[in-house]
């Protein structure tokens, strides 16, 4: 009797289940780390997303990987909507959905910025998915610089500026305005838009909440 299909079938579902596992740990990790920061154990991470400690272990033998795991899989995210972004027959609108996309995510996720900044930038997985979006964020920032849609001194570069600036605004104003960092990325976008300027969103802050954000700082130190 043939079995080959049956066989074959098996480790197909083996291998989806594995997946799925795997980004309900890494959704886990990041919804923890979001809350408590980073000083969190593998048995936190397993009970919130609702497996075994055990499966845990076999996609990430610490915390560590599972950092790792979290900010590569956040990356090849980005890289995806960057990708999906040069569709859009608009230049300058896809180098604003790209960007939009990134500073909500930095802006909002206490978790993913500080991952950002204590990670090892040369972990080779992390080194690969940021190869990965580089690579079309160069492709958004070509084709708008090529239409003429951005000021002509705005370098790619720049865009590590830019992404750096507004997680320390959000990270600064988070508990006395949240959406203030909006603000400032729409004054960004207008200083990098060749010959344009458009409304703000978000008003400015108000010298109590300057003075509010100084008084919090200053209590954390």
């Amino acid at each position: 009797m043939d079995t080959g299909p049956v066989a074959d079938a098996v480790p197909r579902k083996l291998r989806a289940d594995a997946e799925r596992n795997r980004l309900r740990i890494i959704e886990a990790a990041r919804e923890i780390f979001a809350e408590r920061g980073l000083e969190v154990t593998l048995d936190d991470v397993a009970a919130r997303a609702g497996v075994g400690v055990g499966t845990v272990y076999r996609r990430f033998a610490n915390r560590d990987e599972l950092v790792v795991g979290v900010l590569a899989e956040h990356l090849a995210h980005v890289a995806d909507q960057t990708r999906a972004a040069l569709g859009d027959p608009d230049p300058w609108q896809a180098v604003v959905d790209v960007l939009t996309l990134v500073t909500t995510s930095m802006a909002t996720d206490r978790g993913l910025a500080a991952l950002v900044m204590w990670i090892d930038h040369e972990q080779p997985e992390i080194k690969a998915a940021k190869a990965v979006l580089i690579e079309q964020l160069r492709k958004v920032y070509d084709r708008a610089s090529d239409a003429g849609v951005l000021r002509p001194d705005f370098a790619h570069t720049d865009f590590f500026g830019v992404l750096t600036m507004l997680s320390a605004v959000a990270e600064t104003t988070r508990p006395t305005a949240p959406d203030a960092w909006r603000r400032f990325f729409e004054l960004i976008l207008d200083g990098m838009r060749a010959g344009q300027r458009s409304e703000f969103s978000v008003p400015a802050l108000t010298d109590a909440q300057i003075q509010e954000i100084q008084r919090r700082r200053h209590q954390q130190r």
